[in-house]
């Protein structure tokens, strides 16, 4: 598969190989790449709209997107169950969640900036 659309390779691939100006600039497993990933967000869909201020927890940043739909980032390796129990007792009730999207386009932007700085 040869894209430009980093989210569906994200999707679809389990190895990658990132070009910038010609030059592979990464050849590794997409999970090793997501890997180094400091930090995850995830979206997490609401049952009920959500008005209230949003709870401060250690290691989490909120924000509400909608009414409908927060935004949950968090460093990696924190455990999220203190997280969505602080939610829980703030009155947010989670129908779903899913990893955001552009966790490679992150990535990208990293080592694309990394070899533009190295190269100056």
């Amino acid at each position: 598969l040869t894209t430009h659309y980093l989210e569906e390779a994200e999707s679809m691939c389990r190895n990658i190989a990132i070009i910038d100006r010609g030059r592979i600039v990464e050849n590794t497993r997409m999970r090793e790449l997501l890997g180094r990933l400091t930090h995850e967000t995830l979206i997490l869909d609401l049952v009920e709209p959500f008005s209230a201020p949003l709870p401060a927890i250690a290691g989490v940043e909120l924000r509400l997107i909608e009414p409908l739909c927060l935004e949950l980032q968090f460093e990696r390796g924190l455990s999220l169950a203190a997280a969505f129990t602080q939610l829980a007792a703030s009155g947010v009730t989670i129908a779903s969640l899913r990893n955001k999207t552009n966790r490679l386009e992150e990535l990208y932007m990293q080592l694309v900036t990394r070899r533009e700085t190295c190269h100056e």
